[in-house]
C-alpha cells in the first residue's frame, strides 16, 4: 500500500511539474510564432505571394481551360473510336451469323439433292431391271446382222 501511495504522489508531482514546464514551452513557442508572423519581411513576402497569385490566376485558369478542352476532345475521339469498334464487332457478328445460316441452308439443300439423286438412281435401276437383256454382239459379224435373234 505504501508503494501505491508513493507512486500516486510521484505521478501527481510529475504531472504538476510537467504542466508548468509545458506551459512555459507553449508560451515561448506562441511568442515566437506571433513575432515571426508580424515581422515586416514575412509580411512583405506574403504580400508579394498574394500579388503573384492575383497576376498568375488568369493565366493558370486559361491553361486549365485549354487542358480541360483538350481532354474533352480526346475523350470524345476515344468514345467515337470505341463506338466504331463496337459497331464493327457487331457487324462482324452479324456476318458470322449470316454465314452460319447460309451454311445450314446449303447443307439442307445438299441433303435434299442427295435424297432426290438417290430416288433418281432407284428409278433408273428399276427401268434398267425391266429393260430386255443386251445382245452380245460378235465382232466378226457385220452390224446389219446384229440385233435380236428373232430378226434374223
Amino acid at each position: 500500500m505504501k508503494a501505491k501511495l508513493a507512486f500516486i504522489v510521484g505521478a501527481a508531482a510529475g504531472f504538476v511539474a510537467g504542466s508548468a514546464a509545458g506551459r512555459d514551452s507553449y508560451e515561448k513557442l506562441k511568442t515566437q510564432a506571433v513575432s515571426t508572423w508580424n515581422d515586416p519581411k514575412v509580411q512583405e513576402g506574403l504580400s508579394n505571394a498574394q500579388q503573384t497569385i492575383r497576376e498568375q490566376a488568369p493565366v493558370v485558369a486559361d491553361k486549365a481551360k485549354a487542358t480541360a478542352a483538350s481532354g474533352v476532345d480526346q475523350a470524345k475521339a476515344k468514345a467515337e473510336e470505341v463506338k466504331a469498334n463496337h459497331e464493327e464487332k457487331k457487324a462482324v457478328k452479324q456476318v458470322e451469323k449470316d454465314i452460319a445460316k447460309a451454311e445450314k441452308e446449303a447443307e439442307k439443300e445438299i441433303k435434299q439433292a442427295e435424297k432426290e439423286a438417290a430416288k433418281a438412281d432407284k428409278k433408273a435401276q428399276k427401268i434398267a431391271d425391266k429393260a430386255p437383256a443386251d445382245v452380245v454382239s460378235d465382232p466378226a459379224a457385220s452390224i446389219e446382222d446384229e440385233g435380236p435373234v428373232n430378226n434374223r
